[in-house]
């Protein structure tokens, strides 16, 4: 029988930078297709990543002009972590478990993406609020102690039967902050504070959104990582 230790070491050896096992039991079968267990990892960002966006307020923009917006470090660890979902859930199928990726790719090939609406039925920052690795900042991105926002995850559901942790599930800490919706020159960012059960358009207007990643590295708690790392 898998081990929590066996799961871990094998995304550990792709570089997660944290791993969690997840109760999803709660949510309904739309949300966690039958599973009562969710495989919560991710990879963090570089701090040089995180200082070379915050210095150049144009960097996405300049990406897209050159028609190069997937080669960078963001958009790399966004696959990358999709590619570890997949692989694992095809490697909990050969031990005889059930499993289904979350990535992008298997969600949008099996029809589970609201392009429209950019929505999922179980996000991977619902699953790490749950978790208690971190909060729903003002700009609708989780946030951690760790790293910030500095951090691209991805989960997969299975029954495979390992002990889930039970950490507290942690309150926004953002405060009076409201840095994000400063640098947000679309106005996509409402400034509210986050509470468990918030829409999400209470927060941030999607449509809105060019993902200039301005949010995330100005964050203080991801220029914290930058400067602790």
């Amino acid at each position: 029988m898998l081990t929590e230790i066996e799961i871990t070491n094998k995304l550990i050896r792709r570089k997660a930078a944290f791993v969690r096992f997840v109760d999803v039991s709660e949510f309904s079968q739309e949300q966690n297709r039958g599973l009562n267990t969710a495989i919560l990892f991710g990879l963090a960002l570089s701090p040089e990543f995180i200082a070379e966006v915050a210095a150049n307020e144009n960097y996405v923009r300049e990406l897209v002009q050159a028609n190069q917006q997937n080669d960078d470090e963001f958009s790399q660890k966004e696959l990358k972590v999709g590619r570890m979902a997949d692989e694992l859930a095809k490697f909990l199928h050969e031990q005889g478990y059930r499993a289904w990726s979350q990535s992008d790719k298997n969600q949008e090939e099996n029809g589970h993406y609201d392009s429209k609406n950019h929505t999922t039925p179980l996000p991977h920052k619902t699953i790490a609020v749950k978790a208690g690795l971190g909060w729903i900042g003002k700009h609708d991105l989780l946030i951690t102690r760790e790293w910030g926002s500095a951090i691209s995850m991805c989960t997969v559901l299975t029954n495979v039967p390992i002990q889930v942790e039970n950490t507290p599930e942690m309150q926004s800490r953002c405060g009076n902050c409201a840095i994000c919706k400063e640098v947000c020159e679309t106005g996509a960012i409402s400034g509210k504070s986050w509470s468990k059960g918030m829409d999400r358009d209470e927060l941030v207007d999607v449509q809105k959104c060019t993902t200039c990643l301005k949010c995330m590295v100005h964050c203080p708690w991801t220029k914290a990582y930058a400067k602790n790392a």
